[in-house]
């Protein structure tokens, strides 16, 4: 089952991760062996005096690195790499600042290799959002997107909201960064709305589509 990540919520599991609603954030992506992370970053992960002149991704990172810390089993390292591959991407809609932002992430993982981005940009525009279901496949991931208006979506119940690993984040200048569990229910599952010419499938993200970045 995948997990759906709301707006300025992270979460992980071990085959698929799902993004709702990417407009103007940041979906960030860490794949390691065992499992595949993400974290929804709400409004982009920009500066700004709410951060302190951080980065949202800086200003908020201790949160996500205790969240993949206590991942059960296989957490993230107290110190250092896991073993075995570690990808990053980065996935938005037209930010100029991508590669600040996934390079960003990266120092907050002590990272050092190649990244990616999708711009959804060229393939859904300015205005619309956008869903993106991230699979994991061996030691790489596929990425598929559709418009979230053509999406149909189905709650959490009671019962598995409290059964889902997915944490909300916060962290101001004021405020220490910290995970907490959800107050509101998140997407449980989602189907594309069909049609003729979409037969009921999301879109695949070419590998000419993501675009490559050394941190």
């Amino acid at each position: 089952m995948t997990i759906w990540i709301g707006t300025n919520q992270v979460g992980w599991d071990g085959v698929s991760i799902a993004f709702h609603s990417i407009q103007g954030c940041t979906g960030l992506v860490l794949m390691t062996t065992h499992w595949v992370a993400g974290w929804h970053v709400g409004g982009g992960g920009g500066t700004g005096l709410m951060y302190n002149n951080q980065s949202k991704i800086s200003s908020q990172g201790a949160a996500f690195l205790n969240y993949i810390r206590a991942i059960n089993p296989n957490p993230w390292p107290a110190g250092g790499m896991p073993a075995g591959p570690v990808k990053l991407w980065n996935i938005h809609n037209g930010h100029a600042d991508w590669k600040t932002e996934i390079a960003d992430f990266a120092a907050l993982i002590g990272y050092h290799g190649a990244t990616r981005g999708f711009d959804l940009r060229s393939k859904i525009g300015a205005i619309d959002s956008c869903d993106i279901v991230i699979t994991k496949v061996g030691d790489d991931c596929q990425i598929k997107y559709k418009r979230t208006n053509k999406m149909n979506h189905t709650q959490q119940n009671a019962l598995q909201m409290t059964q889902t690993p997915v944490r909300m984040i916060c962290g101001t200048v004021n405020i220490l960064p910290a995970t907490r569990i959800n107050l509101n229910a998140e997407t449980h599952s989602a189907t594309v709305v069909p049609t003729k010419s979409n037969s009921g499938q999301m879109h695949r993200a070419g590998c000419t589509s993501l675009k490559k970045h050394d941190v």
